[in-house]
Protein backbone atom coordinates (compact mmCIF):
# COMPACT_ATOMS: atom_id res chain seq x y z
CA UNK A 1 0.00 0.00 0.00
CA UNK A 2 1.38 3.39 -1.00
CA UNK A 3 1.70 6.07 1.61
CA UNK A 4 0.13 9.37 0.79
CA UNK A 5 2.49 12.29 0.77
CA UNK A 6 1.58 14.99 3.22
CA UNK A 7 1.13 18.45 1.73
CA UNK A 8 3.23 21.08 3.46
CA UNK A 9 1.69 24.17 5.01
CA UNK A 10 3.62 26.43 2.60
CA UNK A 11 2.11 24.59 -0.37
CA UNK A 12 -1.38 24.86 1.11
CA UNK A 13 -0.77 28.56 1.74
CA UNK A 14 0.29 29.15 -1.88
CA UNK A 15 -2.66 27.12 -3.19
CA UNK A 16 -4.96 29.20 -1.00
CA UNK A 17 -3.61 32.52 -2.37
CA UNK A 18 -3.63 31.28 -5.96
CA UNK A 19 -7.14 29.88 -5.52
CA UNK A 20 -8.27 33.27 -4.23
CA UNK A 21 -6.66 35.02 -7.19
CA UNK A 22 -8.37 32.60 -9.59
CA UNK A 23 -11.79 33.02 -7.96
CA UNK A 24 -11.33 36.80 -7.75
CA UNK A 25 -10.38 36.99 -11.41
CA UNK A 26 -13.37 34.91 -12.48
CA UNK A 27 -15.67 36.96 -10.27
CA UNK A 28 -14.32 40.26 -11.62
CA UNK A 29 -14.69 39.08 -15.22
CA UNK A 30 -18.27 37.96 -14.61
CA UNK A 31 -19.19 41.31 -13.05
CA UNK A 32 -17.27 43.44 -15.58
CA UNK A 33 -18.85 46.88 -16.01
CA UNK A 34 -21.06 46.48 -12.94
CA UNK A 35 -17.93 46.00 -10.83
CA UNK A 36 -16.42 49.17 -12.25
CA UNK A 37 -19.52 51.17 -11.37
CA UNK A 38 -19.62 49.86 -7.80
CA UNK A 39 -15.90 50.10 -7.08
CA UNK A 40 -15.05 52.96 -9.42
CA UNK A 41 -14.08 55.26 -6.54
CA UNK A 42 -10.53 53.82 -6.52
CA UNK A 43 -9.40 56.24 -9.18
CA UNK A 44 -10.25 59.29 -7.12
CA UNK A 45 -8.61 57.96 -3.98
CA UNK A 46 -5.32 57.16 -5.67
CA UNK A 47 -5.14 60.33 -7.72
CA UNK A 48 -5.94 62.82 -4.96
CA UNK A 49 -3.42 61.46 -2.44
CA UNK A 50 -0.60 63.80 -3.41
CA UNK A 51 -2.85 66.85 -3.59
CA UNK A 52 -3.98 66.66 0.03
CA UNK A 53 -3.14 69.55 2.33
CA UNK A 54 -1.20 69.06 5.57
CA UNK A 55 -4.25 68.58 7.80
CA UNK A 56 -5.93 66.12 5.43
CA UNK A 57 -2.69 64.17 5.08
CA UNK A 58 -2.38 64.00 8.89
CA UNK A 59 -5.94 62.66 9.11
CA UNK A 60 -5.16 60.10 6.40
CA UNK A 61 -1.98 59.12 8.29
CA UNK A 62 -3.97 58.56 11.50
CA UNK A 63 -6.58 56.51 9.70
CA UNK A 64 -4.01 54.33 7.88
CA UNK A 65 -1.93 53.75 11.04
CA UNK A 66 -5.01 52.75 13.07
CA UNK A 67 -6.28 50.47 10.32
CA UNK A 68 -2.96 48.72 9.66
CA UNK A 69 -2.04 48.32 13.34
CA UNK A 70 -5.44 46.73 14.00
CA UNK A 71 -4.98 44.39 11.04
CA UNK A 72 -1.47 43.37 12.13
CA UNK A 73 -2.65 42.97 15.72
CA UNK A 74 -5.50 40.75 14.58
CA UNK A 75 -3.10 38.70 12.46
CA UNK A 76 -0.67 38.31 15.34
CA UNK A 77 -3.40 37.32 17.78
CA UNK A 78 -4.82 34.86 15.25
CA UNK A 79 -1.35 33.35 14.85
CA UNK A 80 -1.31 32.55 18.58
CA UNK A 81 -4.57 30.59 18.54
CA UNK A 82 -5.15 26.87 17.92
CA UNK A 83 -6.96 27.72 14.66
CA UNK A 84 -4.04 29.75 13.29
CA UNK A 85 -3.23 27.53 10.30
CA UNK A 86 -6.79 27.22 8.92
CA UNK A 87 -7.45 30.86 9.78
CA UNK A 88 -4.46 32.01 7.76
CA UNK A 89 -5.45 29.80 4.85
CA UNK A 90 -8.89 31.45 4.79
CA UNK A 91 -7.33 34.94 5.09
CA UNK A 92 -4.91 34.09 2.28
CA UNK A 93 -7.78 33.04 0.03
CA UNK A 94 -9.52 36.35 0.76
CA UNK A 95 -6.30 38.27 0.14
CA UNK A 96 -5.90 36.56 -3.24
CA UNK A 97 -9.46 37.52 -4.15
CA UNK A 98 -8.85 41.14 -3.10
CA UNK A 99 -5.65 41.32 -5.15
CA UNK A 100 -7.43 40.00 -8.24
CA UNK A 101 -10.41 42.34 -7.82
CA UNK A 102 -8.25 45.45 -7.40
CA UNK A 103 -6.13 44.53 -10.43
CA UNK A 104 -9.35 43.94 -12.40
CA UNK A 105 -10.77 47.32 -11.41
CA UNK A 106 -7.54 49.09 -12.37
CA UNK A 107 -7.45 47.17 -15.66
CA UNK A 108 -11.06 48.07 -16.43
CA UNK A 109 -10.28 51.74 -15.72
CA UNK A 110 -6.82 52.03 -17.29
CA UNK A 111 -6.64 49.19 -19.82
CA UNK A 112 -3.30 47.42 -20.00
CA UNK A 113 -1.76 50.15 -17.85
CA UNK A 114 -3.93 48.88 -14.98
CA UNK A 115 -1.29 46.38 -13.91
CA UNK A 116 1.38 49.08 -13.85
CA UNK A 117 -1.00 51.36 -11.99
CA UNK A 118 -1.57 48.60 -9.42
CA UNK A 119 2.17 48.04 -9.05
CA UNK A 120 2.75 51.75 -8.41
CA UNK A 121 -0.25 52.18 -6.13
CA UNK A 122 -0.06 49.02 -4.05
CA UNK A 123 3.29 47.29 -4.36
CA UNK A 124 5.57 49.60 -2.33
CA UNK A 125 3.59 49.42 0.88
CA UNK A 126 2.33 45.94 0.02
CA UNK A 127 5.88 44.62 0.35
CA UNK A 128 6.04 45.81 3.97
CA UNK A 129 2.63 44.43 4.84
CA UNK A 130 3.36 41.19 2.99
CA UNK A 131 6.52 40.76 5.04
CA UNK A 132 4.47 41.09 8.24
CA UNK A 133 2.09 38.36 7.10
CA UNK A 134 5.01 36.15 6.03
CA UNK A 135 6.53 36.53 9.50
CA UNK A 136 3.25 35.42 11.07
CA UNK A 137 2.83 32.53 8.61
CA UNK A 138 6.41 31.39 9.26
CA UNK A 139 5.78 31.59 13.00
CA UNK A 140 2.71 29.38 12.57
CA UNK A 141 4.59 26.91 10.40
CA UNK A 142 7.58 26.67 12.72
CA UNK A 143 5.41 26.86 15.86
CA UNK A 144 7.31 29.88 17.13
CA UNK A 145 6.35 31.67 20.32
CA UNK A 146 4.79 34.97 19.26
CA UNK A 147 4.94 36.37 22.77
CA UNK A 148 8.52 37.46 22.15
CA UNK A 149 9.02 41.20 21.92
CA UNK A 150 11.44 41.10 18.97
CA UNK A 151 8.83 39.66 16.60
CA UNK A 152 6.34 42.37 17.57
CA UNK A 153 9.00 45.06 17.31
CA UNK A 154 9.94 43.91 13.80
CA UNK A 155 6.33 43.71 12.66
CA UNK A 156 5.65 47.15 14.18
CA UNK A 157 8.57 48.64 12.25
CA UNK A 158 7.36 47.01 9.03
CA UNK A 159 3.78 48.19 9.55
CA UNK A 160 4.88 51.77 10.26
CA UNK A 161 7.18 51.68 7.21
CA UNK A 162 4.25 50.46 5.12
CA UNK A 163 2.10 53.30 6.47
CA UNK A 164 4.74 55.87 5.50
CA UNK A 165 4.92 54.39 2.00
CA UNK A 166 1.14 54.22 1.68
CA UNK A 167 0.47 57.81 2.75
CA UNK A 168 3.48 59.72 1.42
CA UNK A 169 5.31 57.68 -1.23
CA UNK A 170 2.65 55.80 -3.19
CA UNK A 171 0.62 58.89 -4.20
CA UNK A 172 3.84 60.48 -5.45
CA UNK A 173 4.70 57.33 -7.48
CA UNK A 174 1.21 57.16 -8.99
CA UNK A 175 1.26 60.86 -9.93
CA UNK A 176 4.80 60.65 -11.32
CA UNK A 177 4.14 57.69 -13.62
CA UNK A 178 0.42 57.99 -14.35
Amino acid sequence: MKRMKRISFWNLWLVSIMGGILVGTIWANLLGGELLKQIGYFDGIFQTGKGLDRDARRQLWGYVVRQRLCEAGFGGLLAMTPVAAPGYLVLSFGTGMAIALVIAVFTLEKGWMGLGYWLGAVLPHGLCYGAVWLIFVAAIKERQDLRKIRIWRLTGILVMGGCVLEVWVNPWIVEMFF
